[in-house]
């Protein structure tokens, strides 16, 4: 064989054959490569997901975590092109979890220049492109050579043989290609290393936080008619604001503030829910979400898949309890201000008080559940509901800060129009240096036909000493004094008392 080999060697025609034969080798190989670089880019899109879990934090972002099975190739380097993702992802927190440890990410790129006509444009300033123009007499078309020297705040400017046209009238610009680096959608894009042998399709884990995922919990609490019993309402609502829609996905919810390094407000839209647009049953039902504790927070899992559109507003029913005990509250701010002066005014006009609604976050009061931050509308049954049908009136609302179980909720729905006070100061005398003593008179008056209690609270300044008072009192707070006086139904009550503050 080796003898046959140098003969043909030795001939012109022996080294013409060998040059071809080596050329052939080369066009192969060159195929191959070429084949290799069109099959080393991986695609994987939202139909390859497994299994799809967002854990939703009521500060405007989220926690994705996704199954996809991915098709990989044995090449040692090739690229993932991971669609699908959302437009506001944080591409720093990116996680990848595999079965093994065959495949590695050596690099990871976001990208996020979506294909519109203004990003093309902005592509092909400086080359080729062409126009295509029609002539409006003939209607023949034509394509016409042009150079697109600038393209700013949509203005286009072309290099036609030699000439500059600020714009083209009439014409379809056609562009030769998408540069490669542009994308239809948000895309994260890896430069992967593997150790695989063979094509095999591997599932990975992927988790990311995105902005644009924010939820609110709403309450309805609805009053019989003499406030004294409750039943409450709450829906969930979720809003999808990240610039991707995700399908039958596991929803959790975080309540609670969580810290981050760095903490980004952006504007959610949110919308409410209109107690006309609602029927509810006056029994209680089971909850969807099943309630935990996570580290310093509380964990909500729906029980059920739901999908979340791409800016759009979902609202999932969240709790509901009956028969709460509900106490109603007169609260009267008085002015503590003019307890080291004398207050040189004409006589003060009558103030609403304050109302409150209490209730008691417990399990014998119907409730006992962790209660995420939310709005709450209170709405109570009119006097004139018949008896097939009650009907309520929308009576304030409040916003419920983070409570847990055990606590107390304060509801404030306004200021009373039946029940008004007056606060005058009676004395005021200065007895020594920074030393004041003063008398005061809250004059309360009840226009309603049952009686009242009221909350009067006085907020002091500096060390201060009640000399004498008509009503028991007790220190609120290092600076507020709470008095409680009743009224009764359409008669008045006066609480007077002499105070003593030192600077």
């Amino acid at each position: 064989m080796s003898t046959i080999i140098n003969m043909i060697l030795k001939t012109r025609a022996g080294l013409a054959l060998v040059g071809l034969i080596s050329m052939v080798i080369l066009l192969v190989v060159e195929s191959a490569k070429a084949e290799y670089s069109k099959n080393s880019i991986i695609r994987s899109g939202g139909e390859s997901r497994s299994w799809l879990s967002l854990t939703i934090y009521n500060q405007n972002y989220g926690l994705i975590r996704e199954e996809r099975k991915v098709a990989f190739s044995p090449e040692e380097s090739q690229e993932v092109l991971f669609m699908d993702v959302p437009a506001q992802i944080e591409p720093e927190t990116v996680f990848i979890e595999t079965q093994d440890r065959e495949i590695k990410i050596l690099e990871q790129k976001f990208e996020y220049d979506l294909i519109t006509q203004e990003n093309l444009l902005k592509q092909y300033v400086g080359k080729q492109l062409k126009i295509l123009t029609e002539n409006p007499k003939t209607g023949e078309k034509s394509l016409l050579e042009a150079e697109l020297v600038s393209y700013h705040n949509n203005q286009p400017i072309y290099q036609i043989k030699g000439e500059i046209y600020l714009g083209y009238p009439a014409g379809t610009l056609v562009l030769p290609k998408i540069p490669e680096q542009m994308v239809a959608r948000p895309t994260l894009r890896w430069l992967v290393k593997n150790s695989l042998r063979k094509a095999q399709e591997k599932p990975i884990v992927v988790s990311y936080l995105s902005r644009g995922l924010n939820w609110t919990a709403n309450y309805l609490l609805r009053l019989d008619q003499k406030a004294a019993e409750g039943n409450l309402f709450s829906w969930v609502t979720i809003d999808n604001q990240s610039g991707v829609t995700f399908p039958a996905a596991k929803i959790k919810l975080v309540a609670g503030e969580v810290k981050r390094a760095e903490e980004v407000r952006y504007g959610i839209r949110r919308k409410g829910l209109a107690a006309e647009s609602l029927e509810v049953d006056t029994a209680a039902q089971p909850s969807p979400f099943r309630e935990e504790a996570l580290a310093e927070y509380h964990l909500y899992t729906l029980d059920k898949p739901s999908t979340l559109k791409d800016q759009q507003t979902t609202q999932i029913s969240f709790i509901e309890a009956t028969k709460i005990p509900i106490q109603k509250e007169y609260i009267f701010l008085g002015e503590g201000i003019y307890q080291r002066s004398q207050r040189d005014l004409p006589q003060p006009p009558p103030r609403p008080t304050r109302v409150y609604l209490k209730l008691e976050n417990r399990k014998e009061h119907h409730l006992g559940l962790p209660l995420p931050q939310g709005v709450i509308r209170v709405y109570q049954a009119a006097a004139g509901s018949g008896a097939s049908r009650t009907h309520f009136e929308f009576i304030g609302e409040d916003r419920l800060m983070d409570t847990p179980p055990d606590e107390t909720v304060r509801i404030q729905i306004g200021s009373a129009f039946d029940v008004l006070g007056v606060q005058k100061q009676m004395e005021w005398q200065k007895v020594a240096a920074q030393v004041y003593e003063s008398s005061w008179q809250v004059e309360l008056r009840n226009r309603r036909d049952e009686k009242v209690v009221v909350q009067v609270i006085e907020p002091v300044q500096g060390e201060w000493k009640i000399l004498s008072s008509s009503h028991p009192y007790e220190r609120l707070e290092a600076y507020k004094i709470g008095f409680s006086v009743p009224v009764p139904a359409r008669g008045e009550a006066k609480l007077t008392y002499r105070i003593r503050v030192e600077f």
